[in-house]
């Protein structure tokens, strides 16, 4: 580990102050199962933590947060509550069931993809489908037929032409999307991955590969790192890590480039917060940031 990195981050990011780190660390980095007596006490730990009991009081009690159930994208809503509750690493029970069943009620679309308003195909489609597949699969929903449709959506849009041309973007390809679908794609079962979706993946991740990031000018934010992960250099990383491109010489010379962002001990600052769920405090080391570090870093086997 010590390699590539400037310290030894292990220590810090065990600590028990933060069991939802400690318990990822454990599991992700450490390879500890799930029935290990370390791991099990420690997503106790997380279960009890008062943020996570927090989030579970403001829960109504038909399964949604905030005011308004058919508004799941709202601040406080059950996308960035479902999020978050993933990131901490807590286990699926019936409240979350009852969270997951509300989020695809209210914002899946007849065609399988996710949208801000069901009834709205909006230009913003295959990034909010790539990226709550992830929690909604975390949670035992990834066998469930909606998010099947959700998959055969994503790559029916995904392999249209100009499906990443983005208004919100100076209708020009936005990465963030490619990045977002990429990441639904990782948690694809297996038996659905046919020729043409690890075509398209291959095509995605070169989209990537080949997009001439500019980080003293146009892509500068993409070295701002953001707790929860959003747009920048680390998202990348690691969705090409996890479909198998880090070997690319072209991903190589991203990395270095992350690599230097680095201080002393091998940690890496939080660049940007939620301002709903604040987990850490901007300019300052973040275990959030330094854990995906080093998940991305295993993966390419460079831990």
């Amino acid at each position: 580990m010590v390699q590539h990195l400037r310290g030894d981050p292990l220590p810090w990011l065990l600590e028990v102050e933060n069991p939802s780190v400690r318990y990822w660390t454990l599991v992700d980095i450490l390879d500890q199962p799930e029935d290990a007596s370390d791991v099990k006490a420690t997503r106790e730990a997380v279960v009890q933590h008062p943020l996570v009991k927090e989030i579970f009081e403001l829960q109504h009690p038909e399964g949604y947060w905030g005011e308004d159930e058919t508004k799941p994208y709202t601040a406080e809503g059950a996308v960035g509550v479902l999020s978050l509750l993933h990131m901490l690493g807590v286990p699926a029970d019936h409240r979350i069931k009852l969270g997951c069943d509300s989020f695809l009620k209210f914002c899946q679309n007849v065609s399988g993809g996710f949208s801000l308003v069901k009834r709205t195909r909006s230009g913003i489609f295959p990034c909010t489908t790539g990226q709550h597949l992830g929690f909604l699969t975390y949670f035992g929903f990834g066998e469930d037929p909606r998010i099947m449709n959700a998959y055969k959506f994503i790559v029916e849009d995904a392999s249209s032409e100009n499906a990443f041309i983005c208004g919100r973007y100076q209708h020009r390809e936005c990465l963030w999307g490619v990045i977002a679908t990429l990441n639904g794609l990782c948690v694809m079962p297996t038996e659905l991955k046919s020729p043409e979706v690890m075509k398209l993946i291959s095509s995605l991740c070169e989209k990537l590969l080949t997009a001439g990031f500019d980080f003293e000018g146009e892509h500068k934010r993409w070295l701002t790192l953001g707790v929860p992960r959003n747009w920048d250099l680390l998202s990348a990383l690691k969705v090409l890590a996890a479909h198998g491109f880090g070997k690319d010489p072209r991903f190589e010379e991203l990395l270095k480039i992350f690599l230097n962002l680095q201080n002393d001990q091998g940690n890496w600052l939080c660049g940007s917060v939620s301002r709903t769920w604040p987990l850490e405090k901007r300019n300052q080391p973040s275990k959030w940031v330094t854990l995906d570090a080093l998940r991305m870093l295993k993966k390419v086997e460079l831990i």
